[in-house]
């Protein structure tokens, strides 16, 4: 059951891109029609499923995903293995489901019917398979049936939602279509598993104590990438949050081309890792972190670039500050793709849990004190300043514990290259936006200036790195002609 990492990329690739299309589709509408305050009460209410959805469903995505990848190989245990996880997905969030609408219910709250239907999302995570098909490396069917159900998502927001009235029709919205997207993938899964009952007993058994492993890491990264939210919402007010929640939107949805890279490796490392091939594993390591620090360098100071100049016209007038916190936190770009590099692709696969769930509890630690420091006198730039803090800390301390393990292939010249390149990148993108002014022909100009200045840059300066990827690339656009 070998799969090309390269179509896996590509197909994975695919779905991030259309997920970064889809906000520059939806946000200018939902920003005027629905407004800051309520999209504010639509961000404070999905900030607390995720709550639920820790409980019930702990550790099973990165679980999930490194046990089948370890017997995809053997149908018999892959099919096993499956139904087990499974039945003991389904146990526990049902369980949580039921504690959600009871506390909701009983709970002093306002916009209390908002809350309610936000609930019926927990709902998609009991049939979430996606662990499954990212264990075998089968990224097409996930990224095609995510694509379609978000295609009918933002056509139904734009026949249904008319005004911030219709607030409750837009969650209604996003909640059935998430539900819906999931149920879909069962209908994909003959062709891997025979369906055998194993008893809930004994899924418990098996797989409830390993899940659990990751149970501590994941509560810690919802603090530093939930309760940022949750916090704001608290602490300051609803716009805040808006203003904050569409900002890490922005800046995260270009990290996708850098994470979708640790999606793709974790089980091919859970594999190498299961036949003991280190030396496969450290190659495969220093591949994804040379192509992290290439990408993300100047993806940030491209946000920082064009960040200012692109909400002004983007979204309504009461959003402007979304700019200026775009570019503010940009930096979380490289740390980001560095912890995916160093947590999620080297980390949990090779069952160094330990170490990965220390790494993000500083990083939640650090959040938590950072937003109760900076939040009621910041508002979202206090936010803003508390997850840069915590992803800085995680990045690092990943690096500490896993310096001496992994022969690093990055050099510091490619490094200081990057950077030069980037800042001179950033210095033109931004001089195009002070002549030209907000619009989408500036923002388009910035990025087309941009990429171009980067590229000729790295080639004039004989970057190693990117001196191979154009020989490659130049090498496949032959083989095509010919």
């Amino acid at each position: 059951m070998k799969r090309n990492l390269f179509k896996n990329y590509v197909f994975y690739i695919l779905y991030q891109v259309f997920t970064l299309l889809i906000p520059i589709i939806v946000v200018p509408y939902t920003t005027r029609v629905i407004g800051a305050e309520g999209l504010g009460v639509n961000a404070f209410s999905s900030s607390i499923v995720p709550w639920f959805v820790i409980f019930g469903y702990m550790g099973i995505s990165m679980y999930g995903n490194k046990e089948i990848a370890r017997v995809r190989d053997n149908k018999e245990q892959l099919s096993k293995t499956f139904m087990g996880i499974l039945n003991m997905q389904v146990g526990n969030m049902l369980l949580v489901i039921v504690l959600y609408f009871l506390i909701i219910t009983f709970a002093p709250l306002k916009d209390k019917n908002i809350f309610l239907i936000q609930g019926v999302s927990l709902f998609a995570t009991v049939f979430d398979i996606t662990w499954f098909f990212l264990g075998v490396e089968d990224f097409k069917k996930s990224s095609l049936r995510s694509i379609i159900f978000r295609l009918i998502n933002v056509v139904l927001i734009f026949t249904l939602v008319k005004s911030v009235d219709d607030l409750h029709i837009f969650v209604w919205i996003n909640v059935v279509t998430a539900v819906f997207a999931q149920l879909v993938l069962f209908f994909q899964l003959k062709e891997y598993v025979t369906f055998k009952r194993v008893s809930l007993v004994e899924s418990y058994k098996q797989h409830m104590r390993p899940n659990f492993v990751l149970f501590i890491p994941q509560i810690a990264i919802s603090i530093y990438s939930v309760l940022d939210q949750t916090m704001t919402g608290l602490l300051a007010d609803k716009t805040q949050l808006a203003f904050y929640q569409q900002a890490i939107r922005f800046d995260k949805m270009f990290l996708y081309f850098i994470t979708s890279i640790g999606m793709v490796m974790l089980p091919r490392i859970a594999n190498e890792h299961a036949k003991g091939d280190e030396s496969k594993i450290n190659e495969y390591l220093n591949i994804t972190l040379k192509l992290a620090v290439y990408l993300s360098i100047p993806m940030m100071f491209g946000m920082i670039g064009v960040g200012p100049f692109f909400i002004d016209w983007f979204m309504a007038p009461e959003f402007k500050i979304v700019g200026f916190l775009i570019a503010m936190i940009s930096p979380i770009i490289l740390f980001i793709a560095l912890s995916n590099v160093f947590g999620t692709q080297y980390l949990l696969p090779t069952n160094r849990l330990k170490e990965y769930s220390r790494s993000v509890i500083v990083g939640a630690v650090m959040n938590f004190i950072f937003n109760l420091i900076l939040i009621p006198p910041f508002g979202a730039i206090g936010t803003g300043l508390s997850v840069m803090i915590a992803e800085f800390s995680v990045t690092l301390v990943q690096y500490l514990y896993i310096r001496k393990s992994i022969q690093f292939g990055v050099e510091f010249k490619s490094i200081i290259i990057y950077f030069i390149s980037a800042v001179i990148m950033c210095a033109v993108v931004y001089g195009i936006g002070l002549t030209m002014g907000p619009r989408i022909l500036t923002n388009l100009l910035q990025v087309l200036a941009g990429f171009s200045i980067y590229m000729i840059l790295l080639t004039l300066l004989k970057e190693p790195f990117h001196i191979r990827l154009l020989d490659q690339v130049l090498r496949l656009l032959k083989v095509k002609k010919a």
